[in-house]
């Protein structure tokens, strides 16, 4: 485990932003789930499994100090990323 996970801990007290990021609907990981594994990684097609991986992404940074909003689009801007890289087929640009 880094020295930055490690050093990653909940709060005492629930803060809007981690709330966010806990309240992150199933319906809305999927999409995001699919654009990760295109890009290589091995979330499992199941519901609670994507909407764990999503919710996780952004909790890390949400506790590393982030907005919501900033982890949020940092999660999806990645997923776009994965989707590209995932959609490239060899000698093509992304």
């Amino acid at each position: 485990m880094s020295e930055e996970l490690k050093a990653l801990i909940f709060p005492e007290a629930m803060t809007e932003d981690i709330e966010k990021a806990l309240g992150i609907m199933c319906f809305e990981c999927g999409q995001y789930a699919r654009a990760f594994n295109c890009g290589g990684e091995n979330i499992p097609p199941k519901a609670e499994k994507e909407q764990a991986a999503i919710i996780f992404k952004v909790l890390k940074n949400v506790l590393s100090g982030m907005p919501f909003e900033e982890a949020f689009t940092k999660m999806h801007n990645a997923a776009v990323r994965a989707q590209e890289r995932g959609n490239t087929r060899a000698g093509e640009k992304a």
